[in-house]
């Protein structure tokens, strides 16, 4: 008997389940309860942290295969990659911004070696480096541009990959890290349409701070993220 079903079922209800906190928290914060926010933001890692504990026996041998994975294994670091990501956001909403890297970075290296269409981790763990000024964000350019391009042939290519609306929140992030504010807000609008919701606003508060960061880091390149943050929300409709 295949037991695989049952037990990503289990997986991704804890994914779903620290959703919910993700949330809540997110919720509570915007309204001035960051101490419940907070709560909520642990409550979904201590969640996450039990699915990765599940995981972590059965992809452990992925790390030194090739991408050439049998169906079981390539759901399995699906999850993995996907449970990953979603510990660095709770991370870094917690302002745990070394441990949002290491979880990132860890993320973005099996995205990267085994071409996964996902690339949140990629791009989280390039806006962590800059975050923690660990690089500049010119620096960073060939490798945002290297990522951007990726994405927007995997978008080409793949209409499932265009229709789920996600991957054009990371396509236009990487558009306005580099300060192309035609195609960033081109694909935040295709955002808006296929996720069907109202306003990338949490992606733009998330460069915002950014942003934000950068300026207290004297970083050069700053004011060429500010002026596309300001373009874009101009140029966006938020609620």
């Amino acid at each position: 008997m295949n037991v695989m079903p049952d037990f990503l079922k289990i997986v991704r209800d804890k994914q779903d389940e620290a959703k919910s906190y993700r949330k809540k928290g997110d919720a509570m914060r915007k309204v001035g309860k960051e101490d419940v926010a907070l709560d909520s933001f642990r409550s979904g890692l201590a969640v996450l942290n039990k699915a990765l504990e599940l995981l972590r026996p059965y992809t452990g041998e992925l790390y030194s295969m090739s991408n050439s994975l049998s169906n079981d294994q390539d759901l399995l670091l699906r999850e993995l990659v996907e449970t990953l990501g979603a510990q660095g956001g709770l991370f870094q909403r917690l302002g745990l911004q070394n441990e949002a890297l290491a979880i990132y970075s860890e993320g973005a290296e099996l995205e990267q070696d085994f071409e996964l269409s996902s690339t949140y981790n990629r791009l989280n763990a390039i806006k962590s480096d800059l975050i923690l000024g660990n690089q500049r964000l010119g620096k960073l350019k060939p490798k945002i541009e290297k990522l951007a391009k990726y994405i927007e042939t995997r978008l080409r290519r793949d209409k499932s990959l265009s229709d789920s609306g996600w991957a054009w929140a990371d396509f236009g992030d990487c558009m306005a890290l580099l300060g192309n504010t035609e195609k960033a807000e081109l694909a935040y609008k295709t955002f808006i349409a296929k996720a069907e919701i109202k306003s990338p606003e949490r992606t733009l508060d998330v460069l915002k701070g950014m942003a934000s960061d950068l300026e207290r880091l004297k970083d050069p390149d700053v004011q060429r993220l500010l002026s596309a943050i300001d373009i874009l929300q101009k140029g966006l409709t938020f609620s």
